[in-house]
């Protein structure tokens, strides 16, 4: 049997590769990154949405005192009344804008200058207003909240100018948002679009590493052991076709077990880190379709739940559904395949060289296939960034043409898969594709592979390799 033997060079090669300081290294190193990011990615969320930068409810300032320089002419006598009854200690300034900064400068407590100014156009007309704080080096801590204060002041001082109660003015202030979505399409919150954004970057960039490194390997360890007579030794027992079988299982195995190993890492401290992060916070609004999660968000905000968190419970909650037991299958298959695609490409450069030298050249086709497929996969997504932010899901063309090409489909399948992008007949054509040309390539590797490993001379090219497959 031309496979007889595969066993032996998967084994050894296996237990080889799995001894080395460097893949050893690699592992942890690797384990070690991907566990940060995990926890950043947990932790971060939670910092930016907590409310620890908020003024508390019973903050007061403290300045002692706050002098108003006003150019604009909208601030009254009844405003500056109305801050001082507050507990802020407001008074006009008879001086200029720059003495009045000057004596503020020297004060060792706290005070402030605040000029109120206005741009005009051509015409006259006001353009814009400045609210500008100037603070005493002691009142820098209620800085900002003092600015956002006199902000308002204006604001509301330039509104009853124009004869608007201020009650009116804030009924015509509620925030008004616009989205466009295909009709018939599913609509996105802003974290649902950033998974749909961010996911398939992440999944493709890391099975790429994967399968691409992995392939190399391959390749480089059948060129050395041919350039160093090794491989005719294994030539007198096992056959050429076992030896690139062989190799290839165990290289996939390794890798496999590497991701794996990956997204346990990533598991383990998304748990640990959990009652310290974002997923702490959000975990009663996981995992239960019948809870509130799957109302409306006005349910949240009325028993008091951060509409923040709702949207990404939501998005997280989205995702999760789809990773069903069929969808895990057809995602390890993906990898597999896609894995097994490349590794057979890469053996077969591996095979053509009689030098270590010549092997990077000899690889550059294989290296051409690989980031071909890779940015296939890849760009399509950014150059949809803006169907996402406007809350779309739906794919563009080049990234379904990605999901069925075999060169790009084992780095955007698998997110497509988990996304939702892809129903469950479209995966499996797209699996069954790729499957079908892994196994055209197999016939074709195993034509040209049992010539090529005895060839010496210079690197065959592979319209070279092609001409031994017809005649072979």
């Amino acid at each position: 049997m031309r496979t007889k033997g595969w066993q032996k060079v998967f084994s050894f090669t296996l237990r080889q590769y799995i001894k080395t300081k460097s893949f050893i290294i690699g592992t942890v190193v690797v384990c070690i990154i991907n566990a940060a990011l995990f926890a950043l990615a947990n932790i971060l969320p939670a910092a930016a949405m907590s409310d620890g930068n908020d003024v508390p409810s019973d903050y007061t300032l403290s300045f002692e005192k706050v002098y108003i320089i006003d150019e604009t002419g909208l601030i009254s006598d009844e405003d500056i009344s109305a801050l001082a009854a507050s507990g802020i200690p407001t008074e006009r300034s008879g001086k200029s804008s720059d003495e009045a900064v000057a004596e503020v400068a020297k004060a060792e407590n706290e005070q402030a200058v605040v000029v109120f100014s206005a741009n005009k156009n051509a015409d006259g007309e006001i353009s814009s207003l400045n609210a500008k704080t100037f603070y005493s080096k002691a009142g820098k801590d209620g800085s900002a909240a003092l600015s956002s204060i006199m902000a308002e002041v204006l604001n509301i001082a330039n509104v009853k100018s124009a004869g608007i109660s201020p009650e009116d003015y804030a009924k015509t202030q509620i925030p008004i948002t616009t989205k466009a979505v295909e009709a018939g399409e599913a609509e996105l919150n802003s974290y649902a679009s950033f998974f749909q954004y961010f996911i398939p970057m992440l999944i493709s960039g890391v099975l790429f590493l994967l399968i691409f490194a992995y392939g190399s390997t391959i390749a480089q360890s059948i060129a050395i052991e041919k350039t160093s007579r090794v491989m005719e030794l294994l030539l007198t027992s096992i056959r050429p076709l076992a030896v690139v079988i062989g190799k290839v299982l165990a290289m996939g195995v390794v890798s496999f077990g590497q991701f794996l190993l990956i997204i346990i890492v990533g598991a383990v401290t998304g748990a640990v880190t959990a009652p310290f992060g974002i997923i702490g916070q959000i975990a009663p609004l996981l995992s239960d379709p019948n809870s509130l999660i799957s109302g409306m968000p006005e349910s949240a905000a009325q028993v008091g739940i951060d509409l923040d968190k709702f949207d990404l419970a939501q998005a997280i909650n989205d995702i999760t559904a789809k990773i069903t037991p069929v969808n895990v299958i057809l995602m390890i298959a993906v990898f597999l395949i896609g894995f097994v695609f490349f590794s057979l490409l890469a053996s077969l450069f591996g095979a053509s060289v009689s030098r270590i030298e010549d092997l990077q050249s000899a690889l550059q086709p294989y290296s051409l296939i690989g980031v071909a497929g890779f940015l296939l996969a890849y760009y399509p997504i950014i150059f949809n960034i803006d169907s996402l932010e406007a809350g779309s899901a739906k794919a563009n063309g080049v990234q379904i043409f990605s999901y069925y090409f075999p060169i790009s489909s084992p780095f955007s399948l698998p997110s497509a898969i988990i996304l939702g992008q892809l129903d469950m007949a479209q995966s499996f054509i797209a699996v069954i594709v790729l499957a079908v040309f892994t196994v055209l390539t197999a016939m074709l590797v195993s034509k040209i592979y049992e010539t090529i490993i005895l060839h010496n001379g210079s690197p065959l090219k592979f319209k070279d390799m092609l001409k031994i497959a017809k005649n072979n």
